[in-house]
């Protein structure tokens, strides 16, 4: 696994959840999002970073924004 390219896969996809992310993993198949609020803490969420391919998967934890 590249921890470079997860952080730079992380990066683009917690500005823009519908950029399209190759997988960092094995380049096979793209990212895809699902976000989830943080248990105790409305402030947060995990965006779950998943490869419609392998299955590799990476989470962000990462502020909500204010509405």
């Amino acid at each position: 696994m590249s921890m470079r390219l997860w952080i730079e896969a992380g990066k683009l996809l917690a500005t823009d959840k519908t950029a399209g992310v190759r997988c960092p993993e094995r380049d096979d198949g793209t990212l895809t999002v699902h976000d989830v609020p943080f248990p105790g803490d409305p402030s947060m969420m995990e965006r779950y970073l998943i490869c419609d391919t392998c299955g590799a998967r990476n989470i962000i934890r990462m502020r909500t924004r204010k509405s």
